[in-house]
């Protein structure tokens, strides 16, 4: 199945935004025991601060005008991006969706003039680990701090 997506720069508040972020968040944060996260308090929350311009971008990925997928992109102190919050919904898996969404990532962080990116993942998200490291990512220290996390990633942004 191929898949044609359109994507369009929205706000970390929009409204279908916060709806397939509460599914990431099910589905990425569930496994987790309660004393790491809470994951009704973190969905209320909605996607990490400085996903909106100018500090980030968060795109939508949709297909034939359906929400389908989403993920943000920040400038860390340096000049690399970090991608946050990348989620496809599972009627869209499969067919080279995130890898499209990852690449429209790393074309926001490169426009903005960074020169790699980093994100932070949990081992037990397997599909997530091989999308990264078919994309070029490879494994470096924890780089965040994030609890939720057990493996981080950074991958270099040559001029594509």
């Amino acid at each position: 199945m191929g898949l044609s997506p359109t994507w369009e720069t929205v706000g970390r508040d929009d409204p279908i935004v916060r709806d397939l972020y509460a599914d990431f968040i099910r589905e990425a944060d569930g496994p987790l025991h309660p004393e790491v996260v809470d994951v009704e308090v973190e969905i209320a929350a909605g996607p990490p601060p400085n996903l909106d311009p100018p500090a980030g971008v968060m795109l939508l990925g949709r297909v034939d005008g359906d929400p389908a997928a989403i993920g943000g992109v920040r400038h860390l102190d340096s000049p690399v991006a970090e991608v946050k919050s990348m989620y496809v919904a599972p009627a869209y898996r499969g067919a080279g969706l995130a890898t499209r969404l990852l690449e429209e990532l790393h074309a926001v962080a490169r426009e903005r003039g960074c020169r790699a990116a980093r994100l932070d993942t949990s081992s037990y998200l397997t599909a997530a680990i091989s999308l990264y490291r078919a994309a070029g990512y490879t494994q470096v220290a924890d780089y965040n701090g994030n609890v939720k996390a057990d493996l981080w990633f950074e991958r270099k942004l040559a001029d594509e």
